[in-house]
């Protein structure tokens, strides 16, 4: 890997390292020499599992979160763009933290030169070596112009019966070639437009675990008062038992031995108004239902204010978590992680209405 360049900045905790690279589609004739099984559809599955894996690569277990064995405060963050004219500007960011400063800029070397190394062969990825790449990749000329920015998050199921726990998260989840949807919308946008998507290893808090067990204790209750009046029991419980059910499902799922788990934010900026239409677009790839689990969908989050939106943008901007909200809520196993922290792959001809920025110079993928 060539030498990268890097940005380092003073925080109250510390000090901040940041590293971009390019992220291009490998040329299609190369992509499908790579294959190991018969068809296109193989190559596929079999660059999907390569995805996973990195992902995989990127969490950590309780143990190793809680001890401090492997660093845990590594941030990192796909980033599309689409500039008008030229196309789908497709990149990685990451972002290391340290007590000092060459401790941040060491340990944001290690982490480039990991993501370098194990990041799926499917892609090519090229460092930003001078500033000028980098400040491109980070979009600083949208942030610059106080762009718009609008959140999407998993939709919150409402179970009245539940009294003191009635809101339940819904869940990540996609088919194989459903983002391409995302991109083809984010291809079309009049404006510059971002699709920023963060992640962070992150574990189930003891406080969250005894929610989710009070919650689950709750619903048994409930449904064992159910069984036990027969058909004395309320209509209103009758009619949220599927629900009671299905959030005793997500309980058992986030509860489930050795999982884990990234903190996750979906954003969406614009230069002006973020389009109802991108975001409708964005959120519909990423819940999908399927014939064994449907979901309650997504949602979207828009600051409260001017300021507020401002400080979303610079959290954004520099890597942060942007929108408050509470942690559990923003918890999302490697599954989910998997549904939305994903490039598009490109078929052979090419991916209809999406037009993207290729590796060789002055030149794009044809739109399709």
């Amino acid at each position: 890997m060539n030498t990268l360049y890097l940005e380092t900045v003073q925080t109250q905790e510390g000090w901040q390292t940041t590293f971009a690279f390019q992220v291009f589609h490998r040329p299609a004739d190369e992509w499908m020499a790579m294959r190991w099984g018969f068809n296109a559809g193989a190559l596929l599955d079999e660059a999907l599992d390569r995805y996973r894996l990195f992902i995989e690569s990127q969490a950590l277990s309780e143990t190793a979160y809680l001890s401090n064995e492997q660093p845990s405060d590594r941030i990192l963050t796909l980033r599309g763009i689409n500039l008008p004219n030229e196309g789908l500007q497709m990149a990685l960011l990451g972002k290391s933290s340290a007590p000092e400063k060459a401790q941040a800029q060491q340990a944001a070397r290690d982490y480039a030169r990991e993501i370098f190394s194990i990041f799926p062969y499917d892609f090519i990825i090229q460092p930003a070596e001078e500033k000028a790449d980098y400040d491109r990749l980070f979009g600083r000329d949208l942030f610059a112009k106080n762009p718009q920015v609008a959140s999407i998050q998993r939709a919150m199921v409402f179970i009245p019966p539940m009294e003191k726990y009635q809101y339940f998260s819904g869940i990540w989840q996609t088919s194989q070639r459903a983002n391409e949807q995302a991109w083809r919308a984010l291809s079309n946008t009049q404006k510059t437009t971002m699709l920023n998507i963060t992640i962070q290893p992150s574990i189930l808090h003891e406080g969250e675990k005894e929610m989710l067990l009070d919650a689950k204790k709750i619903i048994a209750e409930i449904v064992a008062t159910e069984a036990h009046a027969g058909k004395g029991i309320k209509q209103k419980e009758n009619t949220f038992s599927p629900h009671l059910a299905w959030a005793d499902a997500c309980i058992n799922r986030q509860l489930a031995p050795w999982k884990k788990f990234f903190q996750m934010q979906i954003h969406v900026l614009a230069n002006g108004t973020v389009d109802e239409n991108l975001l409708r677009s964005i959120g519909a790839t990423v819940t999908r239902d399927t014939n064994e689990n449907s979901i309650p969908g997504f949602q979207i989050l828009r600051p409260h204010s001017k300021e507020e939106e401002k400080e979303w943008c610079e959290r954004i901007r520099s890597l942060d978590f942007a929108s408050a909200s509470i942690h559990i809520n923003e918890l999302a196993d490697v599954e989910e992680t998997f549904a939305v922290f994903r490039f598009p792959y490109r078929p052979e001809t090419g991916l209809p209405g999406a037009r993207f920025i290729s590796a060789v110079k002055d030149t794009s993928t044809p739109s399709g």
